[in-house]
This record gives structure tokens, C-alpha cells and sequence, in this order.
């Protein structure tokens, strides 16, 4: 297990230890006498006086460390060690610290504090999975216990209160500009509406503690505080711009002329939702949960929110198509049409920004399918499903588009042309397609080794292939040629992983450089089974902890490398064996019988440590 990143490190901080300072005082004669005939390096020093000594940096580390041995050591733990002994009491210390200054204010000290919630969350974690019977162990335990709930129940308090700063800033802002108006009513500020109105100095702050609480096992906690705190900060913004919401039976006793300023009331709010508030959510809910494990939190949160405001929204223009039909109520309806598909465009075009944005610097372990692929694919087969709607939006949109730019030079299209059948829908679909292969190309880069890399291609390829497929919807809009486009690219992948993986493992079983003088040496021949030996085990060794997802070609893969490897390895087996069957060790050379080649094969791709008991005898 890797050691937490610490921050803290720039922290001297002594931390005390419980101890009688009278019983370690040393009369002023007794300390001379022991400093005048007592050589240095050879003065013993208790456990206890060298941690009462260690600084917060040194007490991380030897948590760290702590940690570590607790998921290697195969002994079972019987005592807590010297320098860490003292780590709940030292974490206790900076929650009581920071009850009295509070959080977002000092960057360093937050990280601080933050990284020591993380250890000995981690701690008590890790010494629960062991379920130990030691009495100092369980009273450690115990007290570490009691203060990491006490630490995340600050936590938990201080993200709420930070994540209620907005409204703090927006009450500011709303005197400060009722200022200006007052002062200078022909000159108003002109300033670009940006929400949420958090401070970006508390954005890091929010995202360490949703970690820590998270990690601490505290999802449920820290989903609802955020989800608590996000639901009344967009109920106050509704109320301010004067929405309360209308129910049915109010819409049906309103006279039409006063339905008129609601529903021009309700065309601005929705449109500024869908171009404003929605897209500024969502934009703080990735910040704060940016984790890649964090997709389906993220999504659930987000789109809890958002559902109960559309659900508003709707209600509304539910209620006043079902007031009494009149030729005059046409244009207003036909207003709200228009708002409802402006929305539309502009809620999915969040879908494209969300794949520009997700730049995440973390690989996906192992090549598996990354979140953002699932996710965008089963956001347009649910698109999918409303093809027919969201085709009419996007064709007056594109033709209100085109109407306001100049006309682009005329094209000789043929009926057989794709691109001229293809609907306005299609050709956003591709868009997004293209945005996501795009995306998948930079995330690839991630990964160091070419053949993981061409694995994570080929795994999320298949994802989308396998989709497409599944869907008539989606099928039918991006074509044949585009599903043919996608298979011939996954061969590519295919040819790409082999020729990174096996390319070198087949070039040490030619025959170059084998003979000396016409014979073939042994010396030679010894060490190019050596090397295969060496190389194949690497690669059972890596590979066996790759992912393939699907079944189909994970099985194609195995055979394909089946056919490639052991004849070529049954050729030079037979062909040189002999020439080393006469010496000493034969097995310290000729690891591998032919038949055992495909055994090890069978195990890559699983997702699990590599064991070589499978090997034949």
C-alpha cells in the first residue's frame, strides 16, 4: 500500500507525549557527570523519550509505516509501536485547534490536519479488517476510534458551513451592488453572473474534506450534507429571481392576462437554469467529488438536484396546457416550446463539456473501460429514446444557426451522400462520438507501457462497439460506415498490442546467432531460453492483472497470442532442446514444456495476480 500524500510536512511541530517530565529530569550534576563519561553513540534512548521528541511530519511517517506493516507483516500485531502510541491523542490535539479557528482560512494547516484525519482513518480501517484479540491494540483501537469520529464530525460540520459561504457572499454582493445603485444609478456594474458564489479560496478545502470523509467511511454523511446545503442554496435562488412554483389548480383560476407575466416569469428562469445554474452545479460537483470511483456519486447528486427543480418546471408548463384551449394562447405557447428546446440544446451540450473537461491525471487501473465512456454511452442510448423530439430541436436550431452566419459555398451532394441523409440528431451524436474518441486518446497516454495502453484502447472500443450494436436507436443513426470505421480500429489495437507485447518474445526464438563456426553454441542457446524465460514471466507476471471486460475478446486475445507464440515456441523447443538435454540444469534453462505455454496464457487478462501453479509437469 502506498503512504498517503502527506502536505504536512512543512509543519515542526513537536508533539507531546504523556509522560512525567519529573521522572526524565536529570539532576544538573547527575547530567554533567553522564555528558563527561558517557560516549554519545552509545547513549541509549527509551521508545517513550524518542517519541515525545518526534515532530508531526516524523509521527506521519511512522504511521505510514504503521499502515504499511499492517497490510504486509504476516505476524499477528500484539502492541502499537512507541511513536505511534501517541497518534490519537496528537489528532485530538489539532481537532480541538482547529474547532477554534475553523477550516478554509490557512491552506497548510488544513492539509494538515486533513492528512492526519486520513491516517488514522486508515488505521482504524485496516486494525478493524484484522479483528485482533490484543488488549493494547484494542485499546488503541478504541480511542482512535472516538477521536476519528470526533474529526469527521468537524469535518462534516465545516463542509456544510463552507459550502454555505455562498450565500454569506451573495448577501455581500446584493448590499454592495444595492450601494452602488444608489450612488451612481446611471452607471450599474457590469459584471458576468457566476454561481455557485463560493469563494474559489474554499473550493480545495471542500474537495480534501469530501475525500477524507470518504475515505473514512463517511459517504452517506458527506452526500447529505453537500445535497442538504445545495438543495437550499438553489431554493433561495429560485426565490430570488421570483420563483415559488404554481400548482395546478392556482394555473387554472388565474385569468389569462395575469398567466402571461408567470409564463414570461417562467421562460427567463428556465432558460437562465439551463445556461447558468445547471451547468454551474455541475461544475462545483465535479470539483468537489473529482474522484474517478466518485462518477456515480456524482452523477446521483447532480441529477437529484436538477430533477426537482425540472420537475418545477414542468409542473407549470403541464398546468397550462391544460387551461381552456383559445386561439390567442398559441403564441404563448409556442414561447414556451421554444424555451423547452433551447434548454434541451443546452443541456446537452453539457454532455460535450463534460467529456472536454474530464482531464483526470489518474490512469484507470488495470486498462479496464474508463467511467466517462459508460457513462456517455448510456446517456445517449437513454437520448436515443427521444431521437424523433431531439432531431426537430437540433434541426431549427442548426437552421437558426446557419441563418445568422454566412452560407457556406454549395456542395455537389449526391443522394448516396451519408452526411446528407444523416439527421440533425446523427450528426450530434457524432460530434460526441468524436469528442469522446478524442478524450480516450489523451486518457490512453497515461499509461507507460504501449501494450496497456492499446488493452485500455481495445477495452473501451469494445464498450462502445458493443453498445452501438445493442442498440437499433443508436445503430440506425450512426450508420454502417461509422460501425464498420469502429471495428476496423479495434484490429488496429489488436495488431498494435501484439506487436508491442510479442514482437521481441518471437525475435528471441529466431535462429541469428545461435551457430559459432557452423555449430550451434550452447552458451548462446542457453541464454536466448533464458531470456524467452525471463520475458514470458514478465509478461504472465503484468498481464495476468490486466482487464479485458468483454468475454468475446478477452477469449479472441488468448487465442490469437495462442497461435502466435506456441507454434513458434514448439519449433525452437524441438529444434533445440536436444542441444541441452546432454548438460547439467537442464530445467534452470528449458523452463517451459509447449503445452505449458497455453496454461499460462489462459491465466492473462483476469484481473488477478499472476500464479505460475498452473504450469504442467
Amino acid at each position: 500500500m502506498e503512504k498517503p500524500v502527506d502536505h504536512a510536512t512543512e509543519s515542526s511541530e513537536t508533539i507531546p507525549h504523556k509522560s512525567n517530565d519529573l521522572e526524565n529530569t536529570n539532576h544538573p550534576d547527575e547530567s554533567e557527570h553522564q555528558s563527561q563519561n558517557n560516549n554519545p553513540t552509545e547513549t541509549a534512548t527509551t521508545p517513550e523519550s524518542e517519541s515525545s521528541q518526534l515532530s508531526l511530519p516524523q509521527v506521519m511517517e511512522a504511521v505510514d509505516d504503521f499502515i504499511q506493516s499492517l497490510s504486509s507483516s504476516t505476524d499477528p500485531l500484539q502492541e502499537i509501536p512507541p511513536a505511534v502510541e501517541p497518534f490519537p491523542e496528537t489528532v485530538d490535539s489539532l481537532v480541538s485547534k482547529m474547532e477554534s479557528s475553523g477550516l478554509g482560512r490557512d491552506e497548510t494547516e488544513d492539509s494538515a490536519f486533513i492528512n492526519a484525519v486520513n491516517r488514522i482513518s486508515i488505521s482504524v480501517i485496516r486494525l478493524r479488517e484484522l479483528n485482533l484479540d490484543s488488549t493494547p491494540v484494542s485499546s488503541w483501537l478504541n480511542r482512535a476510534s472516538s477521536v476519528q469520529h470526533r474529526a469527521v464530525s468537524l469535518l462534516d460540520e465545516e463542509f456544510r458551513h463552507l459550502l454555505d459561504r455562498s450565500k454569506d457572499n451573495k448577501k455581500k454582493n446584493g448590499d454592495e451592488h444595492n450601494k452602488h445603485d444608489e450612488s451612481d444609478d446611471n452607471n450599474p456594474p457590469q459584471e458576468e453572473e457566476t454561481f455557485p458564489d463560493i469563494p474559489p479560496e474554499s473550493i480545495p478545502t471542500l474537495k480534501k474534506i469530501a475525500g477524507a470523509m470518504i475515505s473514512a467511511g463517511y459517504e452517506t454523511e458527506c452526500c447529505m450534507s453537500y445535497e442538504t446545503s445545495r438543495r437550499h442554496a438553489f431554493k433561495e435562488e429560485l426565490s430570488e429571481i421570483r420563483f415559488e412554483g404554481i400548482n395546478v389548480d392556482d394555473v387554472q383560476r388565474i385569468p389569462w392576462e395575469s398567466l402571461q407575466g408567470e409564463i414570461a416569469s417562467w421562460i427567463s428562469i428556465v432558460r437562465r437554469c439551463s445556461s447558468v445554474l445547471f451547468p454551474g452545479e455541475l461544475s462545483l460537483c465535479r470539483t468537489v467529488f473529482p474522484e474517478q470511483d466518485h462518477a456515480s456519486l456524482r452523477k446521483g447528486l447532480f441529477t437529484g438536484l436538477v430533477s426537482a427543480v425540472t420537475i418545477r418546471f414542468l409542473d407549470f408548463s403541464g398546468a397550462v396546457v391544460l387551461t381552456k384551449r383559445s386561439s390567442e394562447k398559441l403564441f404563448k405557447f409556442l414561447d414556451m416550446y421554444e424555451t423547452l428546446g433551447e434548454a434541451a440544446v443546452t443541456i446537452f451540450g453539457e454532455l460535450e463539456n463534460s467529456i472536454k473537461t474530464d482531464i483526470g491525471r489518474t490512469p484507470v487501473p488495470s486498462g479496464a473501460v474508463h467511467p466517462l465512456t459508460r457513462y456517455t454511452m448510456n446517456y445517449l442510448k437513454y437520448a436515443c429514446e427521444y431521437k424523433d423530439t431531439l432531431n426537430q430541436v437540433f434541426q431549427h436550431y442548426e437552421k437558426a444557426e446557419t441563418d445568422e452566419t454566412e452560407p457556406e459555398p454549395e456542395r455537389h451532394q449526391r443522394e448516396d451522400d451519408e452526411e446528407y441523409k444523416t439527421s440533425a440528431f446523427a450528426r450530434q451524436m457524432i460530434r460526441v462520438m468524436e469528442l469522446l474518441d478524442a478524450n480516450l486518446e489523451v486518457k490512453s497516454g497515461l499509461y507507460r507501457d504501449p501494450s496497456l495502453r492499446s488493452i485500455f484502447l481495445m477495452n473501451n472500443g469494445r464498450y462502445i462497439l458493443q453498445k452501438i450494436k445493442g442498440s437499433i436507436e443508436i445503430r440506425d443513426l450512426m450508420g454502417q460506415a461509422w460501425t464498420r470505421k469502429r471495428s476496423t480500429e479495434l484490429r488496429q489495437y489488436h495488431k498494435s498490442y501484439q506487436r508491442e507485447t510479442w514482437g521481441k518474445v518471437l525475435q528471441c526464438m529466431n535462429q541469428e546467432g545461435l551457430q559459432v563456426n557452423g555449430k550451434i553454441s550452447k552458451t548462446a542457446l542457453k541464454e536466448r531460453f533464458k531470456i524467452f524465460n525471463n520475458m514470458f514471466d514478465e509478461i504472465h507476471k503484468t498481464q495476468s492483472t490486466w482487464i479485458v471486460n468483454d468475454e468475446q475478446m478477452q477469449s479472441e486475445l488468448r487465442v490469437s497470442i495462442a497461435a502466435l507464440v506456441i507454434p513458434a515456441y514448439r519449433s525452437f523447443f524441438g529444434r533445440y532442446k536436444q542441444h541441452i538435454d546432454s548438460g547439467r540444469h537442464t530445467d534452470k534453462y528449458v523452463k517451459y514444456q509447449p503445452e505449458d505455454i497455453e496454461s499460462v496464457i489462459d491465466d492473462l487478462f483476469d484481473g488477478n495476480p499472476a500464479s505460475m501453479g498452473r504450469k504442467r509437469t
